[in-house]
């Protein structure tokens, strides 16, 4: 979480976007910005930490994570990155064999029920078949300077997701999908969605647009 806070701020002291993946040697739980109070009172045996974008409550470890940080004037909102990087997940998965992948354009959030990140797809996140593929969240950090930081999982234990989060794993199994649903391996789908980050990057401003 400390590398992810630092992105943006390289990204605006150098001019550059970084990209990040990475993985968790061990189950975490990470919790939005802006649940410090239940961070702090949410009993769990896992250890815990706090995003410096928002969201809900999401399980690591079973999961690949990416951070995206971008100077100011690449994007012109936090709207506009959402799409950027969503629909590249779109293309990223289509390509991979993967249909009706889709990203939610729903603005409004509410983890006030039960704080799951898995539970409300907010804007820019993307879904299959109703459920959550890729959480993801942004944060601006100065100006038109943001991180957009998310996860998606490789598989998901259920049954140990139930124990830790008190929620029914029937719930938790109409909510999430993980790319074993695919049979997609982890490093195509970064292979995919970076060639595809860069091409897009590289055509939307040499066609005048980010």
């Amino acid at each position: 979480m400390e590398i992810d806070s630092k992105l943006p701020l390289r990204a605006q002291k150098e001019g550059r976007i970084y990209l990040r993946w990475y993985g968790w040697n061990k189950l975490s739980l990470s919790f939005g910005y802006s649940q410090r109070k239940l961070f702090e009172s949410f009993p769990s045996k896992v250890p815990k930490v706090l995003r410096p974008t928002g969201g809900g409550i999401l399980i690591h470890g079973w999961d690949i994570s990416f951070a995206i940080g971008t100077p100011s004037g690449v994007f012109k909102n936090f709207f506009h990155l959402y799409r950027f990087v969503a629909l590249t997940f779109v293309e990223t998965f289509n390509r991979l064999g993967v249909s009706e992948v889709s990203f939610s354009r729903r603005k409004r959030s509410d983890y006030t029920a039960d704080g799951l990140c898995i539970s409300f797809p907010t804007f820019g996140e993307v879904v299959w078949n109703n459920k959550k593929l890729v959480a993801a969240a942004v944060r601006e950090f100065e100006p038109q300077n943001y991180l957009i930081h998310g996860s998606i999982y490789i598989y998901y234990n259920f049954k140990k997701a139930e124990d830790i989060l008190n929620i029914p794993l029937e719930i938790l199994q109409k909510k999430i999908a993980f790319l074993q649903n695919f049979s997609i391996k982890r490093k195509n789908l970064i292979a995919t969605f970076n060639d595809l980050f860069v091409k897009k990057w590289i055509f939307s401003n040499n066609s005048g647009s980010n």
